[in-house]
């Protein structure tokens, strides 16, 4: 759907959902509806439905990227700040996410002569939805939550709580596709809450985040207490066996991407301490109070 249309949409669609509300506020109505997030539109995902997205160590991990088991925002999108930092007081009434595709695939391990010709002998199938399934849990499946800024504990550096949360949506009908969807409830929203996803299970909207880029958002993992393991032998980790410092928590490479993360609960703060690369492909319409 175009953005040139989306006021329209908001109009013809969320509205009537809204109805009881909105004869509440009649002033929300008027404001004009507002965009946060994705100040440079919104990246292709990794996942493209290919043979060669699957080729990752772990297996299935490569280049191929999805969100697991956490809840996100980002934190810098090009020049643009906190882009998902509401602004002003208002109502979200619609979610905006391009969201990437899964495809199965199968690498040649070992080639050979078949009568007179130099074939594969030897196939790696991959089936990548059924990985991701078995791994973090079936069904790709988000919930839009609002975060809002928690006094810190010791130990916290970026703790946030859960305020508001929207209603699950799964993401496999909509795989390969751009989509604008209005919220059957809309979520009245504060000046200065941070707006972003939990994904209980994997969600196919990471873009490959190129080599240098400044852009990057944050993961509510760890969680207080969580210690690395080894993602193949299950075995904890004290040292980064390159640099020989103690393990980040935070590292992808110590299996840190198994871990359930998740909020999925009001009133339940996470410290959002770890940062990462590259901006999730989503952003929100809100419509801003007018008094």
């Amino acid at each position: 759907m175009e953005r040139v249309n989306l006021q329209r949409f908001i109009a013809l669609t969320v509205l009537p959902a809204a109805l009881l509300v909105l004869l509440a506020v009649p002033a929300i109505a008027e404001s004009p509806a507002v965009e946060i997030g994705g100040p440079n539109g919104l990246p292709a995902p990794s996942c493209t439905g290919t043979a060669a997205n699957d080729r990752g160590k772990p297996k299935g991990l490569g280049r191929c990227s999805v969100l697991t088991m956490t809840t996100v925002y980002p934190i810098r999108d090009g020049a643009s700040e906190n882009p998902t930092t509401v602004p002003k007081n208002g109502r979200i009434v619609a979610i905006t996410m391009r969201i990437g595709k899964l495809a199965d695939s199968r690498t040649c391990l070992k080639k050979g002569w078949v009568k007179g010709h130099y074939v594969c002998t030897s196939w790696d199938y991959f089936k990548e939805k059924s990985y991701f399934d078995k791994t973090f849990g079936s069904g790709s499946r988000v919930r839009l939550v609002v975060l809002r800024p928690a006094t810190k504990k010791r130990g916290q550096i970026m703790p946030k709580t859960l305020v508001a949360m929207g209603n699950e949506i799964r993401l496999e009908p909509l795989f390969g596709k751009k989509v604008t969807l209005p919220l059957t409830t809309t979520i009245p929203v504060k000046k200065g809450d941070v707006v972003g996803l939990s994904v209980p299970t994997y969600a196919p909207i990471l873009p490959l985040a190129p080599a240098g880029t400044a852009d990057a958002w944050r993961s509510s993992r760890p969680p207080i207490g969580f210690k690395p393991k080894d993602p193949t032998t299950g075995l904890p980790i004290k040292t980064d066996p390159v640099t020989k410092k103690p393990a980040d928590p935070c590292s992808t490479k110590f299996g840190v991407i198994f871990t359930q993360s998740a909020l999925t609960t009001n009133s339940v703060t996470a410290d959002f301490r770890c940062h990462y690369p590259g901006v999730p492909t989503f952003e929100f319409t809100v419509i801003p109070s007018v008094y």
